[in-house]
Formats: C-alpha cells, structure tokens, sequence
C-alpha cells in the first residue's frame, strides 16, 4: 500500500467542500484521506480555523497534506492555522497550500495521490492548471 498525501479542502461554504470532497474521492485510492473544512462552527459561511487545524492534523502523515482552498480570506486563515502548527514545534515543511482552482485542483490532486505522486509534484502540477471551460 502506497504512502499517500492528505488533501484538504477549505471553503467557506461547508456544501461546496463537502461537494468538491465527494467528487475528488470517486477519482481517487480508498485510501486516500480527503477532509472537507468549510463553513464555520455554528453552519454558516466562512471559515473557521479549529476545523482546518483538526482537518490538517486528521490527514496529516509522512507524505504531507496538501490544502486547496475557495477563495482569498481562506487562504489567509490557512496560513494563520499553518503558522500556529509551528508555534506548536510542529513540522509544517510538508503541508502546502496550493494556489489552484479549489474543484480540478481538488480532483487532480486526488487523482495523482493515488499515483503515489509526492506533495511537490502534485502542488506543482495542480498550480498549472489553466481553466478554459469554453472552446475558443
């Protein structure tokens, strides 16, 4: 059994995460540990940085967690939860936010875990997608 990344999604909607979840892991290993991290604690919208610190602890392992998120203040909630981690003296040099579209980055993310793909590759790989939904 492969060693696999541990993705989570950060959105300020808790369906959209849910959402994006369900789709990556229908792409992706059983194995692989996808959380959803959207909305806040009391169900409404926004984010919340107890469930991205649980979920990023949850996924986390050997192989790191690659977090892909929805839009700007999600980003930087998430990079408050990764600088407390490291107050925490925890290891952080493997949990990476990727600047990706949050649904494809999520699914091909998953897609390439599965793969066995380590963290930098699979960041790299999801930060170059260019999303053109209309042929021109």
């Amino acid at each position: 059994m492969l060693n696999l990344i541990g993705l989570v999604i950060v959105s300020h909607s808790s369906l959209i995460a849910d959402g994006t979840k369900e789709l990556a892991l229908q792409m992706a290993d059983p194995a692989l540990k996808i959380i959803a991290a959207g909305g806040t604690s009391d169900g409404k919208l926004g984010t919340d940085m107890k469930k991205i610190k649980s979920a990023i602890e949850k996924v986390n392992g050997p192989e790191g967690v690659l977090i892909l998120t929805d839009l700007g203040s999600s980003v930087l909630t998430t990079e408050m939860v990764i600088d407390m981690l490291d107050e925490d003296n925890k290891d952080i040099s493997k949990i990476k936010i990727a600047n990706a579209p949050l649904v494809e980055g999520a699914v091909v993310a998953a897609v390439e875990a599965s793969f066995g793909r380590d963290i930098f590759s699979i960041k790299k790989t999801v930060e170059d997608i260019v999303i053109k939904k209309v042929p021109v």
